[in-house]
């Protein structure tokens, strides 16, 4: 119980935190804290902790590769014959061809 009335000598739940029980052993703890000038409580979730992700960084050594090289050259002339710098901004081009070259390193 987190509220207790004077008035009606009752207890009560105000105050509660709602989640699917698949994220119920993700919680390392959970606290209610107190508050003297409102009706509901703060709660605090800590979350267990969980291995943040590496950032991808390209293979040096697949650059010296001839067949890599060859599959790069043909992929990046067909991907610059279908999209015409004139349809696009460079921008976007760009953007467009950094995450499709490193679609084609990854796979």
């Amino acid at each position: 119980y987190t509220f207790y009335s004077s008035r009606c000598a009752s207890w009560s739940r105000i105050d509660m935190i709602w989640m699917s029980t698949e994220l119920l052993s993700n919680i390392q703890d959970i606290e209610i804290g107190t508050s003297i000038w409102a009706d509901h409580n703060p709660i605090t979730v800590v979350w267990k902790g969980q291995k943040k992700r590496s950032r991808w960084t390209l293979n040096n050594t697949i650059l010296k590769e001839k067949d890599f090289k060859h599959k790069i050259e043909r992929e990046l002339t067909f991907f610059f014959k279908e999209n015409k710098k004139e349809d696009t901004s460079l921008q976007n081009l760009w953007d467009t061809i950094k995450a499709y070259t490193r679609g084609l390193i990854m796979d």
